[in-house]
């Protein structure tokens, strides 16, 4: 049995639900989103944040999930959007009734694969987004990618190091990739800079004369924490006038817990501090002096680009987006990582990297890096406010939202010929 007669298996039952007939405008392009649910997070907010700022006179826009519809889902509506949410009984057969209804031009998924065998069925262009160097992929979920290729006709993904592993490791053609930056709205941090700040460093027991590296990212191993207790180790034996400030949401509760008994027992609870998550990245950056991201893994950090808006001078590994932004050792310092190219990094080396302290081949280069910054606070302020230059001029989001509008097109006109 082919893929496409199990799909017409599904939904040869008539389903039970039924959705409001869209007004179509027939000179718009019909642009169908999907993703696995529309609440919360940083992938649903870049959904939402791209879906808003398309061209409403050039595109109709329709997000369908068939997950959760929350928080992020009724922003999406409150803003004029068609947000929907499939039933979870006869899921295919309801989503196969929209398609008839919606008639779109072209698909775009953002890790999310349900529609795809619908998509090859109703002819209907697909891209999809490779939002991460996808090395933590188990053998299934790779081979899974791998498989859903066929029904891809291009990909847009976020950095050099991302679309590289793509290539290597997932079996992708060079030809169907296409590489686009993440961006950064940049209206909403201009709006956040003009609010008073409302974090002190006396709040966090931090000396107005400590240098402070942020460190804005979810409490992920991935990110590199233990190589930061490793390098904070080293450094408090020489000074204490060094601190590290991480601020985010714990993704595994119980590794967040070893972290925070490891930096007690170590001594490090002074200088590294683990306060949770902060609603204000503003505030955060407004006492650092740096920003630091150590990351094993990386797509294109949107930190990052928030870091390079508010003037902070940057150390980031090797990996994502980090060497097409720092260039030259202008706005940073880029540290290698800890296992070589990219594309030799697997989900079990990751893991094994970040998920129990050891002491790291980079602990010394990072920890110079960081040693250099402090020793040179005055240059190295100045070289961050070069990074707030590049934010405005390479990585507007109403500019990279351009480009996927002009990858669209560039589909469509070829499914057309």
């Amino acid at each position: 049995m082919t893929v496409i007669d199990l799909v017409k298996r599904l939904f040869a039952a008539k389903p039970s639900v039924s959705f409001e007939r869209p007004e179509l405008d027939p000179g718009k392009l019909r642009l169908l989103i999907e993703l696995t649910s529309f609440d919360k997070g940083g992938l649903e907010k870049v959904v939402l944040d791209s879906a808003i700022a398309f061209n409403r006179d050039r595109f109709d826009v329709t997000i369908v999930t068939a997950g959760a519809v929350g928080h992020l889902g009724a922003v999406a509506r409150e803003a004029g959007l068609r947000v929907i949410g499939l039933p979870q009984r006869n899921t295919l057969g309801a989503y196969a009734q929209l398609l008839d209804q919606l008639k779109p031009d072209l698909a775009m998924s953002h890790f999310s694969y349900l529609g795809y065998p619908l998509f090859a069925k109703y002819r209907i262009e697909n891209i999809t987004f490779i939002h991460n160097v996808y090395a933590f992929f188990s053998p299934e979920q790779a081979h899974a990618f791998a498989e859903n290729d066929r029904y891809v006709g291009r990909y847009i993904s976020v950095s050099k190091n991302a679309t590289r592993y793509a290539i290597a490791k997932l079996g992708v053609r060079p030809e169907k990739v296409i590489t686009v930056p993440n961006g950064l709205i940049i209206s909403e941090h201009e709006a956040r800079e003009k609010n008073p700040g409302s974090l002190c460093r006396a709040d966090l027991g931090i000396g107005e004369t400590d240098y402070v590296f942020a460190n804005v990212a979810s409490y992920n191993l991935h990110k590199g924490h233990y190589l930061m207790v490793d390098a904070m180790k080293r450094i408090l034996a020489k000074r204490s006038d060094i601190r590290i400030l991480c601020v985010g949401n714990p993704v595994y509760p119980p590794h967040v817990d070893a972290l925070k008994q490891l930096i007690m027992r170590e001594g490090l609870e002074k200088h590294m501090l683990m306060p949770g998550y902060v609603a204000e990245v503003a505030d955060v950056h407004r006492i650092a002096d740096a920003f630091l991201l150590p990351s094993f893994i990386e797509g294109w950090s949107i930190a990052m680009n928030e870091a390079m808006f508010y003037r902070k001078p940057m150390i980031l590994t090797d990996t994502g987006a980090s060497a097409e932004v720092i260039e030259n050792g202008d706005i940073g310092i880029l540290v290698p990582n800890e296992y070589g190219d990219t594309t030799k990094l697997d989900s079990a080396t990751l893991d094994q990297l970040a998920y129990a302290p050891r002491a790291y081949n980079i602990t010394s280069r990072l920890v110079e890096a960081m040693e250099t910054m402090a020793d040179h606070r005055e240059e190295w302020a100045v070289r961050g406010t070069l990074g707030r230059a590049k934010i405005y001029s390479s990585y507007d989001f109403k500019g990279i939202v351009r480009r996927y509008e002009e990858v669209i097109e560039e589909v469509v006109r070829e499914q057309r010929r």
